[in-house]
């Protein structure tokens, strides 16, 4: 493993490399994945997911701040396969709405993500899907997103 910078490490692969920031190695050795995978031209990256660990339901703001570590994480993956978040072609989020962890509506959930891409991503924005979903991993799991960009290497150079 070769390190990209103190945090994240760089797996050759044949098609590429793969991305592993020093917070998720735990993870990875658990789940066997890989959190950012170069595959020519284009990045893929596993979901990264906004959690609420206490029991106590997370107001907007503590939510807004827990996005913001999601997509800086993002951009920090993205940096490690040498693409940015102007990259980002589509962007699939995984919401869990409802939830007891969290002191947001629907509404207010999907403002408040709204609000916090707005702050990574400028227009034209990625395409995007968000969907529903009963429950995430880990525990107190309140949206997962997960990216796609295209970062031809020979634009790179």
């Amino acid at each position: 493993m070769k390190s990209i910078d103190a945090t994240v490490h760089s797996i050759p692969t044949r098609t590429g490399m793969v991305a592993i920031p020093a917070e998720l190695r735990e993870d990875v050795a658990q789940f066997h994945y890989a959190p950012a995978r170069r595959a020519g031209d284009f990045v893929h990256l596993s979901g990264v997911v906004a959690v609420n660990s206490a029991p106590e339901p997370m107001d907007a703001e503590g939510f807004r701040r827990e996005l913001r570590r999601v997509f800086t994480l993002i951009g920090r993956l993205l940096q490690a396969c040498d693409a940015r978040l102007d990259d980002v072609v589509e962007l699939q989020m995984f919401h869990v709405f409802g939830s007891d962890r969290l002191a947001l509506d629907k509404d207010g959930q999907l403002a408040a993500i709204a609000a916090v891409r707005d702050e990574f991503f400028a227009a034209p924005y990625p395409a995007a899907v968000e969907l529903a979903v009963a429950e995430l991993n880990p525990e107190g799991g309140l949206v997962e997103i997960k990216a796609t960009a295209f970062a031809p290497l020979s634009s790179r150079r």
